[in-house]
């Protein structure tokens, strides 16, 4: 019985993965702010009073990550940061592979909704909550 009861647990605890579809990769699209970072159980903020946000643009599985910084007018001032990805999968997690002329790296995409994104780069979590333009 106990055993049973174990296994039911663990059915039940492997079945609650967040699982990324193709359908669901154009949520990426849009404005997303860093709210925090994780690494081994602590947490950090971002600091400092320019606020950049991460814009993210796909088609098919292409992509492109900006760094925009958002003006009073909801207009953007756009650095010249510029990182190129394409969307692959394993198994049942989704990457971004980033490609630039100095480096290689991909990056794991754990939670992605329409207002909820969580990153994993070299065991960070990036967690980014979409920005709303000020009106």
């Amino acid at each position: 019985m106990c055993r049973s009861l174990v296994i039911i647990i663990i059915l039940i605890l492997m079945g609650c993965k967040n699982v990324i579809t193709s359908a669901e990769l154009n949520q990426l699209n849009g404005y997303w702010n860093i709210d925090f970072i994780t690494h081994k159980n602590e947490t950090f903020h971002p600091k400092g009073t320019a606020k950049l946000l991460d814009f993210y643009e796909i088609s098919d599985r292409n992509g492109v990550r900006k760094k925009v910084q958002p003006q009073f007018d909801n207009k953007f001032t756009v650095t010249e940061d510029l990182n190129k990805f394409k969307i692959f999968f394993e198994g049942s997690d989704c990457f971004m592979k980033f490609e630039t002329q100095w480096d290689n790296w991909q990056e794991r995409i754990l939670e992605l909704h329409n207002d909820k994104l969580i990153l994993e780069h070299q065991n960070n979590r990036y967690h980014y909550s979409r920005f709303n333009n000020i009106d």
